[in-house]
Formats: structure tokens, C-alpha cells, sequence
């Protein structure tokens, strides 16, 4: 009846102060190891208004304000400054000792419980140990994974023992303490926390060894063994650089070829030009039966004949020079038209045709 009625009394006082949602309640919320996770709570009203209020971890036996715990100092963030009924608690960087019983409380005596687990990394160290073998030159993965992909180690080392000759554990990671592995170790978190796999790159023989993934007191042993790679050259790889030399020659010697024909294929281009210029004029004479000489151009039409040239018998000579044209005189005789006795002309039967 007493609840009842401070119930009742807080409802009417609403908007003076704030009365959590869930009043009395206990909740579960699971967090990861190096995550982040949201304690929920907040007004019944969103339009109240508070003026304070406290949240509380229940450790060792006695309630103490989050805000006052030097182990929760950095990690926590309210949202009530944006939004003033939202009186929810954000932790980051979550580690195993924030486990534990959370109370968020207003001044009005309204309160909520909340109950957190924190999920952190474990190996399965039921496992035996690995073996890997790799290939020298390429790279290898060295398996280590939380059981919880989502929880991060708060402490993680990888150590490095070589076979030969043996000598005591080396640190690879995070402090590279091994020269013969630096800049080639790389982890392969960047999209699952939980994923520890350690990446060797240009792998070597001098790698082999004992491999140890260890998170708190938890161990993963892996034995990485490296063979040789014994490469064979291919019959097109052998043959390669003489083809390449052999096609380098050929367009030496096409240039060359190229080169020499040059003038020849100038002289042809010009030849032409020049008979036609050096051509000139030609001429034919021609007798007609009553020794009259005629001088016929070629080039002319025929009817253009000119037979009062003065210049006909100095054309021909120049012509006969110029051209050397050899003449023959061919004699027609008729014996049987005319006597004997009758001396026969032969420049009237004489007709001169030009050889060329």
C-alpha cells in the first residue's frame, strides 16, 4: 500500500523530476573483450526533466558510482546532454572485470537493474599442435581465432622458436624482438577482432620453427615447415629473348634493304620526266614521185602537211642526228613497161622509210 502510494505521488510530480522505464527491473546485456556496449535507461516521460541522477556498480560487496571508479575512467559517455530523459551509459573498451551488476537511480527513488556479462577471447587449446607448411618466396596464414570472433585479447603475443639451432622464444608480435621477421608479420584482424592469424610474407627457410599464438595464459602452437620451390623454365620462356633478338635483326636488314632502293625507285620516277622533255619533235620525210620532199610532224593531224616549208631538208637533217634514223632506199624497176634503152630515174622510184 506504502508503494502504492509514493507510485502515486511520484506520477503527480512527473514533469519535476524523471521515473525510469522498467522501474525495479533487471535486465541482460553481453558485451565483448575491446567492444563497446550500451547500458540502457531512461524517463518514462521524454519530456521530464532531470536534474541528477547516479549509476552504480555493485563490486565486492558495496555499491560504488561508475564515475568515481578510477577503473572505468575514460570509458564512459551519457547522452542526456542531447537528449535529457536518454540516461543511458556507453562503456568502451570493454574488459572482463567490467562484469557485474549495474544500477541506474533518480532522485525520486525510481531505479533499474542491469545485469552485464563480458564475452572475452579463449583459445581452444584442445587442439594439438599445427602443422604448416609453406612455400619459400610466397607467404602463409598461422591459424589463431578467439572462440568469440567478437571479443578482442586485452593482451596478445606471437612468439617465434627456431628449429636450428635451438634457441629460446622470440617475440614477433607486437614488438618485433626477431630481426629476421621484420616487415613481414601482419595480423589479420581487420574485419573480425577475433580473428588472431598471424601472415608471414617472403617466406624463407630460416622461418621454420615453433610458432606460439598466446593470449593471457592461453596457448596455440604451430610448426611451420618451408620447402624450396624449384621452378622450370618453360620452352617458350627459353626461346623468348632470341625470337625478340632475331625479329630485331630482320627490321635492321629491311631498313637497310629499304635504304639502298631508295635511289633506284627515284631514278624510275624521274626517268620518265626526263625522255619526255628530251623528246622533241619527229619528223618523217616523205618523196613524192616527182622528187618533192615532205616533212610530216608526227604529232600533227594528218592534211597539216606544209609541203613549201623552207626549213623541210634542215629538219631532216637535225632529225636524222637527233635520232639516229637510218635510212634504206628501195628501187622499184619495171622492166617490162619501159626498153631497155630507156636509162630509168631512180630517185623518181625511190622512197625512204625511216628504222628506228
Amino acid at each position: 500500500m506504502r508503494e502504492s502510494l509514493c507510485l502515486f505521488l511520484c506520477m503527480l510530480h512527473f514533469t519535476d523530476g524523471c521515473y525510469v522505464s522498467d522501474h525495479g527491473t533487471v535486465k541482460e546485456v553481453t558485451g565483448y573483450t575491446g567492444g563497446s556496449v550500451l547500458l540502457p535507461c531512461s524517463c518514462a516521460d521524454l519530456q521530464s526533466t532531470v536534474k541528477s541522477f547516479i549509476w552504480r556498480c555493485y563490486r565486492e560487496n558495496l555499491w560504488t558510482k561508475v564515475f568515481e571508479d578510477d577503473k572505468h575512467k575514460g570509458r564512459l559517455k551519457l547522452f542526456n546532454e542531447s537528449s535529457p530523459a536518454n540516461l543511458s551509459l556507453l562503456i568502451s573498451d570493454l574488459k572482463k572485470m567490467d562484469e557485474g551488476h549495474y544500477r541506474c537511480e533518480t532522485p525520486l527513488g525510481s531505479f533499474t537493474d542491469i545485469n552485464l556479462k563480458v564475452k572475452g577471447c579463449d583459445l581452444d587449446q584442445n587442439k594439438q599442435t599445427i602443422k604448416v607448411t609453406g612455400h619459400s618466396g610466397e607467404s602463409v596464414v598461422l591459424p589463431c581465432t578467439c572462440t568469440e570472433l567478437q571479443a578482442k585479447p586485452e593482451q596478445l603475443t606471437w612468439t617465434f622458436t627456431p628449429l636450428n639451432p635451438r634457441t629460446n622464444p622470440e617475440e614477433i608480435y607486437p614488438h618485433e624482438q626477431s630481426v629476421r621477421h621484420t616487415g613481414r608479420v601482419k595480423l589479420l584482424n581487420k574485419t573480425s577482432p577475433g580473428n588472431l592469424s598471424l601472415q608471414i610474407s617472403n617466406l624463407n627457410k630460416e622461418d621454420q620453427g615453433d610458432y606460439r599464438c598466446s593470449v593471457s595464459s592461453q596457448h596455440i602452437n604451430i610448426r611451420l615447415s618451408v620447402q624450396e620451390i624449384h621452378k622450370t623454365i618453360e620452352p617458350t620462356q627459353q626461346t623468348e629473348k632470341p625470337t625478340s633478338q632475331q625479329s630485331e635483326d630482320s627490321s635492321k636488314k629491311l631498313f637497310i634493304i629499304l635504304l639502298a632502293l631508295l635511289p633506284v625507285v627515284l631514278l624510275l620516277a624521274v626517268l620518265p620526266l626526263i625522255y619526255w622533255k628530251c623528246r622533241g619533235r619527229r619528223d618523217v620525210q616523205k618523196t613524192t614521185g616527182d622528187g618533192q620532199q615532205l616533212v610530216c610532224n608526227q604529232n600533227e593531224k594528218q592534211g597539216d602537211v606544209n609541203p613549201n616549208s623552207v626549213t623541210q631538208r634542215e629538219n631532216l637533217k637535225q632529225d636524222e642526228n637527233e635520232e639516229e634514223v637510218t635510212y634504206s632506199s628501195v628501187v622499184h624497176v619495171k622492166s617490162a613497161s619501159k626498153p631497155a634503152h630507156i636509162q630509168t630515174n631512180m630517185a623518181e622510184h625511190s622512197v625512204y622509210a625511216s628504222i628506228k
